[in-house]
């Protein structure tokens, strides 16, 4: 198989995972971060061999020698890496700060994740959040950067990373319904989508049980053949929070009824 600095990190560990970790343990002890299942399967189709380099702290050159080493060939043809492009913020105008330290969340073997995208919903249009970590957070500038946010990072010293995110535009909603419907609260909207659909067109899933991550991979699983007019209902445990971006790209829509804090149904469906 042929890769390059722009080949994703999923399609590595999709053609031989356990030899490729190996491999990038060896290389920089950082890559060990791929052993955890929700880290890798959330995280690596999000990121290049040129994003993880930055992560891992080590050269797009030694990266892929490594993966030479175990039998993949390097395109020689591309020069250019498809780098994450970073959108410079205007530090001389003053603005509303929020912070948190990540290293804080990881030393407890926690994901900040969730605490992350709870306090960019806190944010107004011009207000900077400041991600404190040990490595730069690739994925989540990605992911920020999909809703609109600039983001800039400072490497102050080894294992100290700091990236800036500004907001610049509203949050989108979340679930595109017509006028009347996104005015409703989340109960009466949930049940107004759910009584919409044909009793034989809905589809019934409980992922309670299921250890991470696989309730968002039996969910992922259950949309490839969603059709236009069916509706999966899922039986969760709590918000799915690296699972609703996915949906989005995906170009479905979804609506959640927190029933209690560890009770939440949701409703997935094409628009």
């Amino acid at each position: 198989m042929k890769i390059n600095s722009n080949t994703r990190i999923k399609v590595l560990l999709d053609a031989d995972q356990e030899k490729v970790i190996d491999a990038l343990v060896d290389l920089n002890t950082n890559f060990s971060k791929l052993r955890n299942p929700l880290l890798r399967n959330l995280l690596a189709r999000r990121v290049t061999i040129a994003d993880a380099c930055k992560v891992g702290k080590c050269t797009v050159e030694d990266f892929l020698k490594s993966m030479k080493q175990i039998g993949f060939v390097i395109d020689e043809t591309i020069e250019k890496t498809n780098a994450t492009e970073e959108n410079l913020i205007d530090f001389s105008r003053p603005a509303t700060l929020l912070e948190l330290d990540a290293r804080s969340f990881l030393q407890q073997n926690k994901d900040p994740l969730k605490d992350i995208l709870q306090m960019t919903t806190q944010m107004r249009i011009g207000d900077r959040l400041k991600i404190i970590n040990s490595f730069e957070p690739v994925p989540l500038i990605h992911l920020l950067a999909d809703r609109g946010f600039l983001h800039h990072t400072e490497h102050i010293e080894d294992k100290l990373v700091v990236t800036w995110f500004e907001k610049t535009t509203a949050a989108s909603v979340l679930v595109e319904l017509p006028p009347e419907y996104q005015q409703d609260n989340e109960q009466v909207l949930f049940e107004k989508i759910f009584q919409g659909v044909a009793k034989n067109k809905i589809k019934y899933i409980d992922v309670r049980h299921l250890e991470m991550p696989q309730p968002m991979m039996q969910i992922i699983e259950n949309i490839q053949d969603l059709k236009d007019d069916e509706l999966l209902y899922v039986y969760h445990k709590k918000s799915p929070v690296y699972l609703l971006p996915e949906l989005k790209k995906r170009g479905l829509m979804f609506v959640l009824n927190h029933k209690s804090p560890t009770e939440l149904d949701m409703l997935i469906y094409r628009s």
